[in-house]
Order: structure tokens, then C-alpha cells, then sequence
């Protein structure tokens, strides 16, 4: 896919530098989900990554590059990342 082609070398190279940020997935995210609830649609794929972009953000790492999501998904898989000093 075009994300995991453009997002997975910014991972492997460490580097988060914002092109996009997680700030903007929760609140695209946000739109996506508000806007399902209001038409009853279940979008259980979305509610699932905005809970995760959510613990990014919460997590400080809102002003990264949206990529830094895997930093949530490393911690709690108790996996380092490269570039991590973990």
C-alpha cells in the first residue's frame, strides 16, 4: 500500500520527523467515527486505530509524524524500534 511504502522507511530509519501528525489521524479519525455513529454504520476497523492514534497522542507523541503510532504498538508488544534507545 501507499502508506506502508511511504511510512515504513520513516520507522526503520527512526526518524518521525512530521509530514503528517498523529494529532491530525485523531482528528480525522474522529471525523470518520462521529460521522458512522451518526449513520449507524459500524466501522469497527476505525474505532480501532483511533483508539490507538488516541494513546499516541495521550502519549505525547501527537506532533510526530503519524508513523509514531508504531512507538504504542512496539511498547506494548515490548519490541524496539530502531533508532530506540530501548
Amino acid at each position: 500500500s501507499w502508506m506502508f511504502e511511504n511510512r515504513a522507511p520513516h520507522i526503520a530509519d527512526g526518524d518521525y520527523t512530521p509530514l503528517s501528525s498523529v494529532n491530525i489521524f485523531v482528528k480525522d479519525l474522529g471525523i470518520v467515527t462521529d460521522e458512522a455513529t451518526r449513520q449507524q454504520a459500524m466501522t469497527p476497523l476505525s474505532d480501532a486505530a483511533l483508539c490507538l492514534y488516541q494513546k499516541a497522542s495521550e502519549s505525547g507523541l501527537g506532533n510526530e509524524d503519524d508513523s509514531a503510532v508504531v512507538k504504542i504498538l512496539a511498547q506494548q508488544s515490548n519490541v524496539a524500534l530502531p533508532g530506540s534507545n530501548t
